[in-house]
């Protein structure tokens, strides 16, 4: 049903006080007022200023602003704010099944560069990986994180037997576009003894990469290197990945062609990509709202800015998956039963 005028006044201001309370989060999340929060109990803004060292009038209005959002009890007597015990996994346990702290850095990032995108829908172009502020990679890192650590091993990939069994019994998996290395750190740590290769062609993310796999313990036997998969490929494996390239990548048939190259005939390539549907029009609810966000401030954005397709967030459907795999030489493509609202994920044969 239609709304009316007013109603739709109303959705705008519901909107942007959403938008408000995510920046509210990014806050304390950066500065570690619900960390702290959550460790030490409820405090007034005095108290918690002088806990974290910071200005207490700034923090008195983010007590007050953050408590109306509904992320902080408010004690009217003691003048005291509390984090309820069920947003500790959600605010504070970073890496949790919960945590949610990674996407508050990744739309602070994204959002940084708007003259940019602005420019871009009148001149063309887009937006290069460098414009964004380390803020957006540590977020995404984070948002990454979640999804790897509590899912990757434990649940998806034992809808990949074959898979499982080869990184058991010593095989070589390369993840192309790699980023910092999560989802190549978790393996490691569950298979020692397989051989495993990240890549990436952005060089903060390889330095990030080789940092958490010897913080992990697993740096004997992760190698991550420096690659632009656009140049050729550095070798043949036993399986190649990609954790949400290829609807990134400028020239995507391109990167499939190269990744059939990567792998061995006998081979398995797992991709995991954005869940979407064969018609953009379809993709509907809270969930697409977010992947049109991120494409256009940045998936979409950057592809384009490299002179590249820009599939997009929503880009790649299981109808072009299948499509774009045969003309790079893929002979099967199967999804895998999972259900995630953000990825979908694909066992392919050479």
């Amino acid at each position: 049903m239609e709304l009316k005028t007013p109603e739709y006044v109303q959705k705008v201001v519901m909107d942007a006080a959403g938008m408000v309370g995510i920046r509210l989060c990014a806050i304390g999340n950066e500065l570690g007022l619900f960390a702290d929060l959550a460790s030490k109990g409820p405090a007034t803004s005095e108290e918690l200023a002088s806990r974290m060292g910071l200005n207490e009038r700034y923090v008195r209005e983010w007590l007050y602003g953050t408590s109306a959002a509904g992320y902080l009890t408010f004690d009217k007597l003691t003048r005291k704010a509390a984090l309820p015990a069920a947003l500790i996994p959600v605010l504070v346990d970073e890496g949790g099944p919960a945590y949610q702290g990674g996407l508050f850095k990744m739309f602070t990032g994204l959002m940084q560069p708007f003259n940019e995108l602005v420019k871009a829908f009148r001149q063309g172009g887009g937006i290069s990986y460098d414009t964004y502020d380390g803020i957006f990679w540590e977020g995404l890192e984070a948002n990454s994180c979640v999804r790897y650590r509590n899912l990757l091993v434990s649940q998806w990939l034992p809808e990949m037997p074959d898979v499982k069994a080869r990184l058991e019994k010593g095989a070589s998996f390369a993840d192309f576009g790699c980023g910092a290395g999560r989802s190549t750190v978790e393996l490691a740590k569950a298979f020692p003894k397989a051989k495993f290769f990240g890549f990436d062609l952005f060089e903060p993310n390889i330095e990030k990469a080789r940092a958490n796999a010897k913080e992990a313990g697993v740096e004997d036997r992760v190698d991550f290197r420096v690659h632009d998969i656009s140049g050729g490929v550095p070798g043949k494996f036993d399986i190649v990945a990609t954790f949400d390239l290829i609807h990134d990548m400028a020239d995507p048939k391109g990167g499939l062609r190269a990744l059939r190259q990567a792998v061995r005939d006998d081979g398995i390539y797992v991709l995991m990509d954005v869940a979407c549907e064969d018609d953009p029009a379809d993709n509907a609810g809270p969930m697409a709202v977010f992947k049109y966000g991120a494409s256009l401030h940045f998936c979409m954005t950057t592809s384009l800015g490299q002179g590249g397709m820009g599939l997009g967030t929503v880009g790649l459907p299981e109808a072009r998956v299948k499509e774009f795999c045969k003309e790079a030489g893929f002979s099967s493509v199967r999804r895998l039963p999972i259900q995630h609202p953000l990825n979908v994920l694909y066992e392919i044969r050479p």
